[in-house]
């Protein structure tokens, strides 16, 4: 079996040749967009791993090449340090048969490549047709943290088939942006009603009529969103009668053509209700089959400035040119946002309102928001708080052992330094390059330590 390997870091290649050879199959590297295509061209595969940030194209320039040079054409696996909620449906429409982020774990990878290479004959062009047809429409889900990369990734998975999702996260998180991003880019559903419903707006009483229907009342809302998707809001708060009503509608015999899709979320930990016996162990298993789970702000805080931006566009109307100072960034990544993405629209809502000049400054924002400017301020922000607490309790797990055990102080420093470095590498394209250059770091010390972590993580 052949596996063409599409891939512009060398050492990243290497790793995963060996593991193709390991899985008794023989790897074809190209290190270019270009030079995968000739390859394909001149030679049959059975899988492609590709990159989509490659030197000369993208990846998705590559895929469509591929794809119309051959329409019975094998699996392809896509890796990317780009992980766009763009990119990830584009490569679902295109055919890619799985979709991975960087920094790799090879583990993870290794796995899924074996499964691949033992079921890619059933893989039909029929069904990868399907996934190519219709054209996906317009998101403005913005992030580029490692995850929201994930959740774009679980967002283009469920995208490629009609099971129930449950979307998880804290209130203000984009939940419902979520649900309606799988809706419209979901081929079963897209030309369908999107029905959403919110638990926590009806009284116990009401909730099992409006949501299921009953013989002498008006079809439920379960009836009314067929053929498209139907959205429950606060899952958790769902009163036991409704939750048994839910399961054995998604109990019926699938697919069912008498049931709209199923599309849930909570902020609340679902399995927890479980476990305390406030919601049923059945129905969080049907809800379950796909997950998409949405950070809080404040573990993407790189995502501030972007999604800042979009949202005081959007408040200052169009031919108003406004921006937000530097100082003003920097109120707004100190903050802990509670109220996650919501608070941030709201916050430029406010900014745009009171600010008449061209710059929002710090006083333009809520007076909930922290305005700390100086450094000794920043320096005492919660994520440094929160980091240091990170800190404290790693070292109480490490260091708890007899004193000839402690481990030595340079392996404890070298921990830090590769969980440093793999948060690092993805803010600068895993380019090891441009990293040591925009870090001032020693360029052959940079690639040595990113070769121990590729061995460490093959390992």
């Amino acid at each position: 079996m052949n596996v063409l390997i599409i891939e512009d870091e060398h050492a990243l290649a290497a790793a995963l040749a060996t593991i193709v050879r390991r899985l008794g199959a023989e790897p074809a590297v190209a290190a270019s967009g270009a030079g995968g295509i000739d390859k394909f061209s001149r030679r049959a595969f059975d899988l492609i791993v590709l990159d989509i940030g490659l030197p000369d194209m993208s990846g998705l320039d590559v895929l469509r090449r591929i794809r119309a040079q051959a329409s019975g054409s094998p699996p392809v696996l896509v890796i990317t340090a780009h992980g766009t909620l763009e990119n990830a449906l584009e490569a679902r429409r295109l055919g890619a048969s799985d979709y991975f982020l960087k920094p790799l774990d090879l583990a993870e990878f290794h796995q899924a490549l074996r499964s691949f290479l033992k079921t890619h004959e059933g893989d039909s062009p029929a069904a990868r047709q399907k996934k190519r047809d219709g054209t996906p429409q317009t998101t403005v889900m913005i992030g580029a943290s490692p995850g929201m990369q994930r959740a774009f990734a679980d967002i283009a998975q469920a995208c490629g088939t009609d099971a129930p999702v449950l979307i998880t996260g804290p209130s203000g998180a984009g939940k419902s942006l979520a649900a309606r991003v799988v809706h419209a880019n979901s081929a079963a559903t897209a030309g369908g009603p999107f029905v959403a419903f919110r638990v926590d707006e009806w009284s116990p009483e009401q909730i099992q009529n409006t949501l299921l229907g009953e013989a002498d009342t008006p079809p439920g809302l379960l009836r009314k969103a067929v053929g498209g998707t139907l959205f429950i809001e606060d899952i958790a708060s769902l009163p036991p009668p409704a939750q048994g009503g839910l399961e054995r509608a998604l109990n019926a015999p699938s697919p069912s053509p008498g049931l709209p899709r199923i599309l849930a979320a909570t902020s609340r930990d679902l399995f927890a209700e479980v476990r305390e016996g406030r919601f049923r162990e059945d129905l969080y298993y049907r809800l379950k089959i796909v997950e998409i789970a949405l950070p809080p702000l404040a573990e993407r805080t790189g995502d501030i400035p972007a999604l800042a931006a979009f949202f005081l566009g959007q408040s200052a109307g169009s031919g108003r040119e406004i921006a937000l100072a530097e100082e003003t960034l920097a109120c707004l990544k100190a903050h802990s946002w509670p109220g996650n993405v919501r608070e941030l629209r709201n916050a430029m809502q406010h900014a745009a309102a009171v600010c008449t000049g061209p710059l929002v400054l710090p006083r333009h924002l809520p007076g909930s928001i922290s305005r700390a400017t100086d450094a000794d301020a920043a320096s005492r922000s919660h994520l440094d708080q929160a980091l240091q607490q990170a800190l404290a309790r790693w070292l109480d797990q490490k260091l708890t052992a007899p004193d000839d055990a402690l481990p030595a102080y340079d392996d404890l420093a070298g921990q830090i330094e590769s969980m440093m470095l793999r948060e690092l590498l993805p803010r600068f394209d895993h380019k090891p390059t441009r990293l040591a250059a925009a870090l001032n770091m020693n360029r052959a010390t940079l690639r040595r330590k990113c070769r121990d972590l590729v061995d460490s993580s093959a390992g």
